[in-house]
């Protein structure tokens, strides 16, 4: 299955059948100056997205699975077809992303091929409203964060930097950086956390990742994710989060964050955020309990492969240097 494209581009789709439609009408628009072909793995959609593909984007590889396997598993289905097909760079695309510079990947892999030890790169992206998405991200002992996340844009992250991470939504790595690295962490699914993950275990083996303004997309940011309600996906997200830093993160940092932020979280399982007396004791604390207990629990579970894994990464002398 070899090809002559450049570039694969892996874009996994639920339920999101009329965002999937623009994101690739505009994509091939936008997208002519760079030999990228295209695989759209699709977790289990009942809104007629694969029968739109078929119609509409004939040249369109779908990978169509029985079940919603969540990011990391429908990215690293995607992923190794990109790598079957010989490709130089493999290209993560949200559905949800809105290709808005006909130069856009062209530009992206000019920062790439500007320097050698560049393994993964990243651009600047923004809310519908102009307001930033992501201007690349940083890891901190409290929580990894998008750099200038709701903030106007101004021009202040106008210039290539190389940052800790790039999100997942829009994100070029050279395909023999994964063949090194190896593949996303399914041990993240269904979603969260996968992405910076990828991009500190490329930074453990040498490579830098780069975010560049230039292009500027827009991103209508958790389209996908938003259809697990605010309550599931803060779960999923701490579940998510507990494993990264226990991947990720010295062991002094570990307990310091869980000193600082997890004890604290601890304790407002028990009574009202407040400040001053009286304390306000809850009512629903077992439950509250019970929820943090479920997502430490399979980091916990897992906890033998997890110091197997930090050996693996951290075998070079490289260490996460939180801000």
């Amino acid at each position: 299955m070899p090809t002559s494209d450049l570039v694969t581009c892996v874009v996994v789709s639920w339920n999101g059948r009329e965002l999937l439609r623009k994101c690739l009408s505009i994509f091939y628009q936008n997208t002519t100056n760079v030999k990228c072909g295209v695989v759209v793995v699709d977790n289990a959609s009942n809104d007629g997205s694969a029968r739109m593909l078929n119609s509409d984007f004939p040249s369109v590889h779908v990978i169509r699975n029985d079940r919603n396997e969540g990011f990391s598993v429908a990215n690293n289905q995607g992923i190794r077809y990109a790598l079957a097909r010989g490709s130089k760079y493999v290209l993560l695309l949200n559905n949800d992303i809105e290709v808005t510079d006909p130069n856009w990947l062209q530009k992206l892999i000019a920062v790439m091929e500007s320097d050698s030890k560049t393994g993964v790169v990243g651009c600047k992206l923004l809310y519908p409203d102009g307001r930033i998405q992501h201007a690349g991200g940083v890891v901190a002992i409290r929580v990894p964060y998008n750099r200038g996340e709701e903030q106007i844009d101004r021009g202040q992250y106008n210039r290539v930097e190389f940052m800790d991470f790039v999100t997942g939504a829009v994100l070029v790595i050279r395909s023999d950086v994964i063949r090194q690295i190896g593949l996303l962490d399914e041990g993240f699914s269904p979603l969260y956390c996968e992405d910076t993950d990828w991009c500190l275990r490329a930074k453990l083996y040498g490579y830098k990742v780069a975010y560049t303004p230039d292009p500027t997309l827009i991103h209508q940011c958790g389209s996908s994710s938003s259809k697990l309600g605010k309550e599931r996906r803060a779960f999923l997200f701490k579940r998510s989060f507990v494993r990264f830093y226990l991947l990720n993160y010295q062991v002094k940092d570990i307990l310091k964050r869980i000193a600082l932020y997890e004890s604290r979280e601890i304790i407002r399982c028990f009574i009202v955020r407040g400040r001053g007396l009286p304390v306000t004791l809850r009512s629903d604390t077992a439950s509250r309990l019970r929820v943090f207990a479920d997502a430490w629990l399979p980091s916990l579970r897992n906890l033998k492969e997890i110091t197997g894994l930090r050996r693996q990464r951290f075998r070079f002398g490289n260490r996460v240097q939180l801000h």
